[in-house]
């Protein structure tokens, strides 16, 4: 080591001055949170090469306009302050040099008398002696206090204006260096009028001593001091919290979100809970997570961390709730894995489960006999008990648990089919990295909290890339969900998204999750104390939540398209039977089944069809108009009234069954009131003096 650093390494190693605080950064390094260091101060050391040039020559300024002639002692400042001090009988002026200041600082001397000056005259000399005046101003810098619990030029530069202390304007150093004489007084943050009458001064005097001309003088007079906000990145303050108990220790910690992201994610969350206020919601939380690496992006635990009344300290992210629909996709990827296929139909209609339980729907109706596909889609919950208790609900969650549902603690009789509504309690930091597995194509991967030094997970295959992606298609399928939510939904975005919702029966909880290839998000909405929002469900809650973050996220990183596994093929179905379309079915739909597990059989449900006579049927006898599978929607600006829908048969009708109920007919033509919801229509008409029917069509009116 050069002999010019001898003498302060010595005193650092005798007279260790301060601890140095923890300080965390985001991925951009952005300080997110300095924490207090032993003497429950923050300071953050700081090379000289990296602090602005003002604050040296304002430094110098105030405290010792003679610190780069002298040799420690500043003996006309002496003179001057005891002919001072002596002609107003009390002490009014000091003359204590940077150095002199800088040894009191590291002896940790609270006592300024003459004697105990006198005592530290050896060590300033020696100082001087063996040390270079910009390592003496580089220390001093670093160890003077700046009130406001800052010590040092780096702090007090990030409490006060929120920049480092090389970002420090001309204005903003002469306001800082005038702080160190009397910190309580001079504080800007509680007397910022003092504050500025100190700077002005010290201007003045950087003017005279020749260290700035007087356009420099004027400008920064006129500059508007304009101080930060002390709480830095309050949005981030749940995750920053975690990630320090996570990884203790060190002066540094570089975390993986991005903070500018996660205030923007804050004001997302905060924007539709205002909206929302009127139906008894306070609070939300959002996560998104890096698909390719599980580094954590955005997390936001409440709407405010600072909102006592609103428990806004309680972390939403890691709170265990329960999740409605949302376990939904895991349990039909597990059918996948045992056998089913999207087009196999399950009847929606009354079911007793083994428990003596009746599942409900949403929408309190039936649908008849669904696809795997529209049952998802459309979040129908008979169909999912159903298949839980089909599948079992021990074997659904250890399945759960590969996924990352650790919360899901108990044993599969205390859940029972139930859990396929989401009876148990998840965190959304499992639901979201459980959905990244999908978004990935089957591959889970632990999330990580930490840019740099944090060993990178183990990359575990949970399903098939084929299965995975049969669940992506049929949750980014709008048309499948349109039944059940239109098809303008919160849910359906301009670019590949794949996207499910969640809520529980009496409206505690409800949730987002979606996903491109690039990033997952998710989102929950509800209140810290458990009580009910007011018909708050998962699309009109939480769900615009996860739509305005997939905007703001597929700018930042674009997904592209989902990739079809190379084992997947898509095949014509009759979608009334799930099985190969024949040349009878009146319509046909593409499904997407795994190659090793793709029907065989073609339908041989009685349609009508050319050159054949089916049981029940006539050939020719259909509707033309609407077609099978058809969805309409409505026009908010025209009356319904004048948007009624004509039904046209290729024969003179006798009767029509609209919807179970039987209409009178003399024509081949029907106007239909355009009533919401999914409709079911046949005909009959006279042949050979009997009363045929004719094939069932259904579509759909969605608002």
């Amino acid at each position: 080591m050069p002999k010019s650093g001898l003498l302060i390494s010595l005193f650092l190693f005798l007279f260790p001055p301060f601890s140095y605080s923890a300080v965390i950064t985001d991925r951009n390094g952005r300080e997110i949170k300095t924490f207090l260091s032993e003497g429950d101060l923050y300071s953050s050391p700081v090379k000289i090469e990296k602090v602005s040039p003002w604050v040296i020559l304002a430094s110098v300024a105030a405290e010792d306009k003679r610190f780069f002639e002298h040799s420690g002692v500043d003996y006309r400042a002496v003179v001057r302050a005891l002919w001072q001090n002596a002609k107003s009988g009390k002490a009014v002026s000091g003359a204590s040099t940077i150095t002199q200041q800088l040894v009191k600082n590291m002896e940790k001397r609270s006592g300024r008398s003459f004697w105990s000056k006198l005592a530290e005259l050896p060590r300033v000399f020696s100082l001087e002696k063996s040390s270079t005046k910009k390592e003496i101003m580089e220390n001093y810098l670093n160890a003077i206090f700046y009130g406001n619990m800052s010590r040092g030029i780096e702090a007090a530069a990030r409490r006060y204006f929120g920049v480092s202390a090389g970002e420090l304007s001309l204005a903003q150093s002469a306001l800082l260096s005038g702080i160190p004489q009397s910190p309580s007084k001079y504080n800007p943050a509680v007397n910022l009028t003092a504050a500025v009458k100190r700077q002005k001064l010290i201007l003045r005097r950087m003017l005279d001593l020749g260290f700035i001309d007087e356009e420099l003088y004027r400008m920064a007079l006129s500059e508007k001091i304009v101080l930060a906000d002390s709480r830095g990145y309050p949005a981030s303050l749940h995750f920053v919290n975690r990630a320090a108990r996570l990884f203790p220790g060190g002066e540094k910690l570089s975390v993986s979100i991005d903070a500018a992201l996660n205030e923007e994610a804050r004001e997302i969350l905060n924007s539709h809970l205002s909206a929302l206020s009127g139906s008894n919601v306070t609070n939300g939380a959002v996560l998104a997570v890096d698909n390719a690496t599980g580094e954590i992006l955005a997390w936001v635990g409440s709407s405010d961390f600072f909102d006592a009344a609103r428990s806004g300290q309680v972390d939403g992210v890691t709170s265990l709730r329960q999740p409605g629909s949302a376990l939904k996709p895991f349990l039909y990827a597990l059918a996948f894995l045992k056998g089913s296929k999207p087009s196999d139909l399950i009847d929606d209609s009354p079911y007793f489960s083994a428990g003596k339980y009746k599942p409900r729907n949403y929408d309190e109706s039936y649908h008849g006999p669904v696809s795997i596909r529209r049952a998802l889609a459309c979040s129908y919950n008979v169909p999912a008990v159903y298949m839980a208790e089909k599948l079992g609900a021990d074997v659904f969650l250890n399945f759960l648990r590969e996924f990352g549902f650790s919360s899901l603690s108990k044993n599969a009789d205390f859940y029972g089919t139930g859990l396929a509504l989401g009876n148990g309690e998840v965190a959304l930091l499992e639901l979201v990295n459980a959905y990244s597995v999908l978004a990935r194509g089957g591959v889970r991967l632990p999330v990580k909290y930490l840019k740099d030094g944090e060993e990178p997970g183990k990359a575990e295959r949970i399903i098939p890339p084929e299965y995975a992606y049969m669940i992506t298609d049929i949750l980014s399928d709008n048309f499948a969900r349109a039944p059940a939510f239109g098809l303008n939904s919160p849910l359906n975005l301009p670019f590949a998204f794949a996207a499910k919702t969640g809520t529980t029966k009496d409206y505690r909880d409800n949730w987002a999750v979606g996903y491109t290839p690039a990033w997952t998000v998710g989102a929950w909405v509800g209140n810290f104390n458990g009580e009910p929002m007011r018909k708050v469900s998962g699309i009109s809650g939480a769900a615009p939540v996860v739509r305005d973050m997939a905007h703001l996220l597929n700018k930042i990183r674009p997904g592209g398209g989902f990739k079809k596994p190379k084992g997947l093929a898509e095949i014509e179905i009759c979608p009334e039977s799930g099985l190969l379309k024949s040349i009878r079915c009146p319509s046909g739909a593409r499904e997407l089944f795994h190659k090793r597990n793709a029907p065989s059989k073609i339908c041989d449900l009685p349609h009508s069809g050319p050159g054949q006579e089916a049981a029940g049927f006539s050939p020719g006898s259909r509707l033309e108009f609407p077609k099978n599978g058809d969805v309409f929607k409505l026009d908010p600006q025209v009356p319904e009234k004048s948007q009624a829908l004509l039904l046209k048969a290729s024969v003179t009708v006798s009767a029509w069954n609209i919807d179970g109920k039987e209409y009178p007919g003399d024509s081949r033509e029907f106007w239909l009131a355009p009533a919401p919801g999914e409709h079911k229509v046949y005909f009959y008409f006279q042949k050979g003096g009997k009363r045929v029917k004719s094939p069932t069509v259904k579509f759909l009116i969605i608002k």
